[in-house]
């Protein structure tokens, strides 16, 4: 048996006794490699051929055959084949009350029917004969224009046209009777305004002359508490933080104001001196 190393493939003569059949684990001597080496595969010997001398029996086997069976008659004869002269059974016949029954419904069926009106027939129409000359047919037809033309009353078509005319007229152009309305009510009231009185005109002088009051006393309000809040711009700020800045820009812009207005007097002055 020849062993042969996985790892240097060192090559080992050895015995086949000295490895089992299980196999067993062997190490080379060379670069002492284990490794495990299956045991020799034994050969089982082959089993004796059967002897051929002995003649092979064969089975004849025998086909089958199908039992005659005899068939007794319905009287218990044995069947015998048909033929054509034997006479075929009698039909069944139906109950003679059936019979009636039928008969009755066909003649009341017939009854209803001979009972029932016939359908009238459709109308047809009359065809109109193709004789008549073009010459009838023209004056046929200027006969109808002329009847159709006579239907409609002029004078009431004449008199809707104007009627329509007028009114778009009166549309267009304002209408006379209101202008002169409004001319009365204007020369009215100018005339009522003349008739007036001097207790009326004083009355009217005097409300003007109180508005006018009204109205300087509301300057005059105005210019003191814009100085007011000028002269007093610090302690508002104090006592409301929230306005400060506000305040600033107000007094900024009354000081740009007033150097304006000293620059003005001064070129004036210094213009009226020379």
């Amino acid at each position: 048996m020849r062993l042969t190393c996985p790892n240097c493939s060192a090559r080992y003569e050895v015995d086949e006794d000295m490895v089992p059949a299980s196999g067993r684990d062997v190490q080379c001597s060379n670069c002492s490699q284990t490794w495990f080496q299956p045991g020799p595969r034994r050969t089982e010997p082959k089993a004796p051929e059967p002897e051929t001398d002995a003649p092979e029996v064969e089975t004849a086997q025998e086909e089958p055959r199908l039992a005659e069976v005899s068939v007794d008659g319905p009287s218990g004869a044995p069947g015998e084949e048909a033929t054509e002269d034997e006479p075929r059974p009698a039909r069944r016949q139906i109950d003679p009350n059936v019979t009636d029954i039928l008969r009755e419904e066909a003649e009341r069926e017939a009854r209803l029917r001979r009972s029932d009106p016939a359908p009238d027939p459709a109308p047809q129409q009359e065809e109109m004969p193709l004789t008549e000359e073009p010459s009838t047919q023209r004056e046929r037809r200027l006969a109808d224009l002329e009847g159709a033309a006579d239907a409609f009353d002029t004078d009431q078509i004449t008199a809707a046209v104007a009627t329509a005319a007028a009114a778009s007229r009166r549309e267009q152009f304002p209408d006379i009777e209101e202008i002169n309305s409004t001319l009365r009510a204007t020369g009215d009231r100018h005339e009522g305004a003349e008739d007036g009185t001097d207790v009326d005109t004083v009355s009217a002088a005097s409300r003007r002359r109180g508005s006018v009051r009204r109205g300087f006393f509301s300057v005059i309000l105005l210019a003191c508490i814009a100085v007011g809040i000028y002269a007093y711009a610090g302690q508002i700020a104090e006592a409301v933080p929230q306005l400060g800045p506000a305040l600033e820009q107000y007094v900024d812009a009354v000081n740009s104001a007033r150097f304006w207005l000293d620059d003005m007097a001064r070129s004036l002055a210094g213009e009226t001196g020379n």
